[in-house]
């Protein structure tokens, strides 16, 4: 008896009323496009210490190339985060045991914006082991504005032919 109300109920009445259907999804307007952050363009990257206490508004990161070693050419890749449109007027300076390449002074960006990350590499040659600073004046110009910000970029340079006692991250 039991298997003939089971399979009654699985017959069940086919003019039972209709499911309702699921209406459509509303329609969103198609998601904007957008390129990566100056976050994710410079990942991997260290960042700049800030020297005194400036509040321009803008950042700097750097990455080496290989592993400093004395006497041996190296590039520092230097990425500046503009957090306002303007311009930038970059200054290099190298400490004494860090001797930049002829030319690199000052590089000049005549416009920037805060969703860019702008990429300059200074070419220099450690003349001296131990830690050297490479200078980094940032001057930012906006509204008729101009202020600075100085970083420094420690440079870990072992003897030639030795591995740096700290690596590069």
């Amino acid at each position: 008896m039991f298997a003939v109300l089971l399979l009654a109920a699985c017959h069940g009445d086919s003019s039972q009323a209709p499911q309702p259907k699921l209406a459509a999804p509303a329609k969103t307007p198609a998601a904007v496009k957008r390129g990566p952050t100056p976050e994710e363009l410079t990942a991997g990257m260290v960042e700049a210490a800030t020297l005194g206490k400036s509040t321009v508004p803008v950042a700097v990161k750097f990455d080496l190339s290989e592993r400093p070693a004395v006497g041996q050419p190296l590039e520092i890749v230097i990425a500046i985060l503009p957090q306002i449109a303007g311009s930038v007027t970059l200054q290099v300076t190298g400490s004494d045991g860090l001797q930049l390449a002829p030319g690199v002074g000052a590089i000049q960006i005549p416009s920037v914006e805060p969703t860019q990350a702008y990429r300059v590499t200074i070419a220099t040659t450690p003349t001296a082991d131990g830690v050297q600073l490479l200078g980094l004046d940032v001057s930012v110009t906006h509204d008729d504005t101009t202020e600075t910000r100085s970083f420094a970029v420690p440079v870990i340079v072992a003897a030639s032919g030795e591995a740096p006692a700290i690596s590069k991250r």
